[in-house]
C-alpha cells in the first residue's frame, strides 16, 4: 500500500507539473531562462541595416514634433545622395499636413524611384468591433512608395517577443517591415525574435547628422536604412527580453536581422517542456528504483544541468528554444518527495510482508475482475472462488458478487460445467499446454453464443492456506471469450468469397469451382453440362437515367428470373454479365425452347418502384460435348458465342461452334501478321486524285494504305484496318502512313492538297497532334498542304476533348475534313461548331445520282448547309460523267472517284501532273 501511495504521489506530482506546464503556468520562468540564454551567447548584427534615429539631438535641432514634411523629404534626398539601398520609415504619414510640405515629400518619393517604403498600421475599426482596418500613408505618398506593416503585439505580460511575417486585413496581406528588409515573402503567422543579436552592434546614426552632412558616405552607402524614433519622449518604446526597453524602430531592425541571419527562433511549445519533464521524471524514477534515491538525485541533477546546457547550445547555435522549467521543477518535487518518503521508510517496512500479500491478492482479484475475457477460478469442490465482470456478462449475471462462492453447476452452461468437472477429477494428469475449444451456449436471455474456452489447472500447496487445502489440491481456471461476432464475420466473408454481394449470385471463382467439381466424376461427365452466358443491353441507360439504386434492383431481379429458368446455378461475372449452368446437354428444339424461355423471362418488363423499365438480352451457349470439361474453356467458348449473339441488335442467342475458334485464331494470326508487317515495311501508300469539278484539274489526293503480304498478296483494308483498331496497332500504322505520305507529297513537282485519314483510336489513345507535327517536320511538307480526314463517330464519346485537339491541329495550319458525312450521328447538331474546313459527302448518296431523287435532295441540302457555313464540299465515289455533272450543278467544289482516277502510286501522280503541265504549255504556245 505504501508503494502504491508513493507511486500515486509520484504520479500526482508528475501529472501536476505536466498540467502546469501544458497550461502555461511556467511560462514566466521559461521566458526568464530564455532571456538569460540570450545573454550567454551574444551575436553581432550583420551591419547591413542602419538605424537613422529621431533622437533628442534631432528633435532639438528641428525644434518641433511632428516634423514638417519637408524635413523628411530632405532626409530622403540626403540618404539617396549617400547611395543607400533601401529607406524605410517607421513614421506615421497617414494624415495630411500643409500642401507645400506634402508636395515636397511627394517629390522626394518620386525622385527615390520606389526605393522608399512607408509605414502602415492595422487597427480596430471601433472599440466594439474586432474587425481591422489598415491605415496607409496618404494615397499620394503610397502611390510612389512601398507600404509595410509596422504592427507588433506584446505578450500577456507586456513583453514583446514575437514579430509578424505580415499583417492580414480582410483579404489583403501586407508585408511587415522586417520581412521587406530581409526579402522574406509576406505570410500569415509570426516568428520569435532572436534577442541574442546585440543592438549595440547596429549602426545608429542621428537624423541631424544626416541632414547636416556629417556622415561619411562609406559608413552608409549600400546599406538599408530604417528611420524611426529613439527618443523616450516620443513613446515608441517596447519592453523586450534581456534588454528591457528598446525603441520600436530598433525592434524592427532586430526583427529584420533575425530573418537576415536565418535566426527566427523555433519555439519549444509547452508540450515539449512537458515532454522534457516527463523524460526527467521517468529517468529519476528509474534511477531511484535501480540505484536508490541518492544516485537518482545525482544522475537527474546532471541531466537537468545537461538539458540546460543543451538549451543554451540549441538557442545559440540552431535558433531553437526549449522549455526546461517543468523539468527542473519535476526533478525538485520528486527529489523532495523521495527524501520525505525515505524518512518514513522503516515504519513502512514493519508491516510490509502482510501488506504486500494483501495487495498482491487484491491486484490478482482486480486483474481477474477486469480481465477482457471471461475468467472463473473454481475450487476442487466446484465452488467459484473469483470471477471477472465479463464472465458475469456472458453468463447473464447482473451482479458479479453473486458469482463468488456459488456452485459452478448452477451458473455455468452444462457443457462448460462438465468440462471443468472432468478436468478437476483428472488433476493428477494436469495438462501443461491446454488447447482452446469451442462450444455453443445459451445465455440467460435465450440467445445462442459461440465461446472459445481453455481450462487450466493449478496445484495449491497446504501452506498457502487452510481453506485452499480443505477445498482440494488443485483449482481450475476457466477462461473463455465470446467469438459469436467473429464466427458470424467469418461466415459472411466465406459467403462473400463465393457470392456477389449485390445479387446473391455466385462469383466467377465459385462458378468455376462448381463446374469443375461436377465434371470430376465419371457420372458428371456422362451427364454433361450446358453453360450459358447472358449479357444485358440498355442496362447502362437505365442505370444513368433512373439511378444506381434502380440499376442494382434490376440486377437482383435479373438473377431471380435467371434462377427460375430451370438452371442449377447462376453467377454474376461482372457489371451486367451473368452465367448459368445446368446438368445435361441441350441441343436442337430443347435448346431453342430453353434459350427463348430465358430471353423472354429476362427481357420482360421490370417494375422498379413506381416506374417501369425494359432491357434486352443476348445469350451465348456451349456444352461439354463441344468445349470439354475444363471450366475456363466452357466459359470462354460461351463468351465467344455471346459475342456472336451481340452482333445482332435484337434479343437472340448463339451456340458455340468450332468456326468461332477458327475466327478467333484468324484474328490472332491477323494481329501477329500486322505486327510483322509494320516491322518489315510491308505497307505502301496509294493516292486517289481529287479534282475541281469545274475543269477537272487535280487539286489534291487522298492517301490510302495498302498491304502487300509476302504470301497472301494484297490484303483488303476492310480486313486489316478493323483488326488494327481493335488491337491498338492502328496507332503505329496511322503514324507510319502520315509520315510516308507527307514525305512523298513533299517531293512532288507541284503542291496539291494531301488528305490523310486519322482513326478515332489515334485521337483517343495516341497523341495525334504530336504525330502531325513530327510528320511535317520530318517531311518538310507545308502545313497548308495537309488535310486530316476524320469521321463523325469520333465525336460521340468525348466531343469536347476531340474539338480541343482539332483546334490544336488547325492552329498548326493543317486543314480538317469531315469524312463520310451523313452516315454518323447528329451531324447537323454540331456541324456548325466543329473546327473543320471540308465536308466529304459519302459515296452512298452519290451512287444513286442522278436517278435517285432522294439522294439528290440530300446532296442539295448538304450543299446549301455547307455554303451557309463556309465549308468546301468533296463528293466521294463519282463513277461517271452524269454524277460529276449533277454534283457540279448542285455547287459541289471537288470530286473524287474512279471517274477521275483510281488509287495510284506516287510516281503515277507525278506523271499525271507533268502530263497536265505539258498540255498547259502546249495550249499557251498555240
Amino acid at each position: 500500500m505504501q508503494n502504491i501511495k508513493r507511486q500515486f504521489l509520484d504520479l500526482f506530482i508528475v501529472l501536476l507539473v505536466l498540467l502546469c506546464s501544458i497550461s502555461g503556468a511556467f511560462e514566466p520562468l521559461d521566458n526568464a531562462l530564455k532571456s538569460f540564454r540570450f545573454g550567454v551567447a551574444t551575436r553581432p548584427a550583420t551591419g547591413n541595416i542602419v538605424f537613422v534615429a529621431i533622437d533628442p539631438k534631432s528633435l532639438a535641432s528641428v525644434g518641433v514634433w511632428p516634423w514638417p514634411r519637408h524635413v523628411h523629404a530632405e532626409l530622403i534626398d540626403k540618404l539617396l545622395d549617400l547611395d543607400v539601398s533601401d529607406i524605410v520609415f517607421d513614421v506615421d504619414f497617414s494624415a495630411a499636413s500643409n500642401e507645400r510640405d506634402d508636395a515636397l515629400m511627394e517629390a522626394a518619393l518620386v525622385n527615390a524611384g520606389g526605393f522608399v517604403s512607408l509605414a502602415g498600421f492595422a487597427q480596430q475599426k471601433s472599440a466594439r468591433s474586432d474587425e481591422l482596418e489598415f491605415t496607409e500613408p496618404l494615397p499620394r505618398f503610397a502611390a510612389e512608395a512601398g507600404v509595410v506593416a509596422v504592427n507588433v503585439r506584446t505578450s500577456a505580460d507586456g513583453v514583446l517577443r514575437r514579430y509578424p511575417y505580415g499583417i492580414r486585413v480582410g483579404d489583403t496581406l501586407y508585408p511587415s517591415l522586417a520581412g521587406m528588409l530581409s526579402d522574406t515573402p509576406a505570410a500569415d503567422g509570426e516568428f520569435a525574435i532572436d534577442f541574442g543579436i546585440d543592438p549595440e552592434t547596429v549602426n545608429v546614426i542621428s537624423v541631424v547628422d544626416i541632414l547636416e552632412e556629417r556622415v561619411p558616405a562609406a559608413a552608409i552607402a549600400g546599406k538599408q536604412v530604417v528611420v524611426g524614433a529613439s527618443a523616450l519622449e516620443l513613446r515608441d518604446n517596447f519592453t523586450v527580453p534581456r534588454y528591457g526597453i528598446l525603441p520600436g524602430a530598433m525592434l524592427q531592425v532586430l526583427a529584420a536581422e533575425t530573418l537576415k541571419q536565418n535566426r527566427a527562433l523555433i519555439s519549444g511549445s509547452a508540450l515539449n517542456g512537458a515532454t522534457l519533464a516527463l523524460f526527467i521524471a521517468i529517468g529519476f524514477l528509474l534511477c531511484r528504483w535501480k540505484f536508490g534515491l541518492a544516485a537518482a538525485v545525482g544522475v537527474v541533477a546532471l541531466l537537468g544541468v545537461g538539458s540546460e546546457l543543451i538549451a543554451v547550445i540549441l538557442q545559440a547555435g540552431s535558433a531553437i528554444t526549449i522549455d526546461t522549467t517543468a523539468g527542473h521543477i519535476v526533478f525538485a518535487a520528486l527529489a523532495l518527495a523521495g527524501l520525505s518518503r525515505e524518512l518514513n521508510l522503516r515504519r513502512f517496512l514493519l508491516g510490509k510482508t502482510r501488506r504486500e500479500r494483501d495487495v498482491t491478492q487484491r491486484i490478482l482479484n482486480r486483474v481477474i475482475a477486469d480481465n477482457f475475457d471471461g475468467v472463473l477460478v473454481i475450487a476442487g469442490d466446484g465452488t467459484v472462488l473469483t470471477a471477472s465482470r465479463f464472465a458475469d456478462e456472458i453468463l447473464g449475471l447482473t451482479d458479479g458478487q453473486t458469482t463468488i462462492g456459488a456452485d459452478m453447476t448452477k451458473i455455468l452452461p452444462p457443457v462448460l460445467a462438465t468440462e471443468v468437472k472432468v478436468a478437476l477429477q483428472l488433476q493428477d494428469d494436469v495438462v501443461q499446454a491446454p488447447e482452446p475449444h469451442e462450444a455453443t451456449i445459451v445465455d440467460r436471455t435465450g440467445a445462442k453464443r459461440v465461446v472459445e474456452y481453455v481450462i487450466t489447472l493449478s496445484r495449491v500447496d497446504a501452506e498457502q492456506g487452510r481453506d485452499a487445502q480443505e477445498q482440494g489440491n488443485a483449482v481450475a481456471c476457466l477462461t473463455f471469450r465470446d467469438i459469436t461476432d467473429r464466427r458470424a464475420t467469418e461466415t459472411r466473408l466465406t459467403y462473400l468469397a463465393a457470392h456477389d454481394p449485390l445479387t446473391g449470385a455466385l462469383s466467377r471463382t465459385k462458378f468455376s469451382e462448381l463446374i469443375n467439381s461436377a465434371m470430376q466424376s465419371e457420372d458428371g461427365q456422362l451427364v454433361g453440362m450446358t453453360v450459358i452466358m447472358l449479357d444485358l443491353s440498355r442496362f447502362k441507360i437505365i442505370n444513368d437515367t433512373m439511378g444506381h439504386a434502380s440499376g442494382d434492383e434490376l440486377l437482383r431481379q435479373v438473377v431471380e428470373r435467371f434462377k427460375g429458368c430451370d438452371v442449377d446455378c447462376v453467377a454474376r461475372l461482372g457489371g451486367d454479365s451473368f452465367a448459368a449452368a445446368r446438368a445435361g446437354i441441350l441441343d436442337g428444339p430443347e435448346l431453342d425452347r430453353f434459350c427463348n424461355q430465358v430471353l423472354h423471362s429476362v427481357s420482360a418488363d421490370y417494375r422498379l418502384g413506381d416506374r417501369k423499365a425494359m432491357i434486352g438480352a443476348q445469350i451465348g451457349v456451349t456444352t461439354t460435348d463441344d468445349s470439354g470439361y475444363d471450366p475456363d474453356m466452357l466459359i470462354s467458348h460461351a463468351d465467344m458465342a455471346l459475342s456472336a449473339a451481340k452482333a445482332s441488335p435484337v434479343n437472340g442467342y448463339a451456340v458455340y461452334s468450332r468456326e468461332m475458334d477458327a475466327r478467333l485464331n484468324e484474328l490472332r494470326e491477323m494481329e501477329s501478321a500486322l505486327r510483322q508487317a509494320i516491322a518489315e515495311d510491308q505497307f505502301f501508300v496509294l493516292y486517289q486524285p481529287q479534282v475541281l469539278l469545274e475543269d477537272q484539274s487535280m487539286v489534291g489526293v487522298e492517301a490510302l494504305v495498302r498491304w502487300n503480304h509476302p504470301t497472301l498478296g494484297l490484303v483488303s483494308p476492310a480486313k486489316f484496318i478493323p483488326v488494327a483498331e481493335e488491337t491498338g496497332l492502328i496507332l503505329d500504322l496511322g503514324r507510319w502512313v502520315l509520315i510516308a505520305a507527307c514525305k512523298e507529297a513533299a517531293s512532288w513537282p507541284r503542291q496539291v492538297k494531301l488528305a490523310v485519314n486519322v482513326s478515332p483510336m489515334q485521337f483517343e489513345f495516341g497523341d495525334v497532334v504530336e504525330d502531325i507535327k513530327n510528320a511535317l517536320e520530318l517531311s518538310g511538307l507545308s502545313p497548308a498542304q495537309l488535310d486530316v480526314e476524320i469521321t463523325e463517330g469520333l465525336f460521340i464519346a468525348n466531343p469536347e476533348r476531340v474539338t480541343r485537339k482539332l483546334e490544336e491541329i488547325k492552329a498548326l495550319g493543317v486543314g480538317v475534313a469531315l469524312d463520310d458525312f451523313g452516315t454518323g450521328f447528329s451531324s447537323l447538331s454540331y456541324l456548325g461548331q466543329l473546327p473543320i474546313d471540308k465536308i466529304k459527302i459519302d459515296q452512298a448518296f452519290v451512287r444513286g445520282l442522278p436517278e435517285d431523287q432522294h439522294a439528290a435532295a440530300i446532296v442539295r441540302a448538304v450543299m446549301t448547309l455547307s455554303e451557309s457555313l463556309g465549308k468546301k464540299v468533296v463528293a466521294e465515289g463519282i463513277e461517271d460523267a452524269d454524277q460529276a455533272w449533277m454534283l457540279k450543278l448542285a455547287g459541289c467544289h471537288i470530286g473524287q472517284g474512279y471517274y477521275f482516277g483510281k488509287p495510284m502510286a506516287g510516281s503515277d501522280i507525278v506523271a499525271r501532273m507533268q502530263h497536265r503541265d505539258a498540255n498547259a504549255k502546249t495550249v499557251v504556245a498555240r
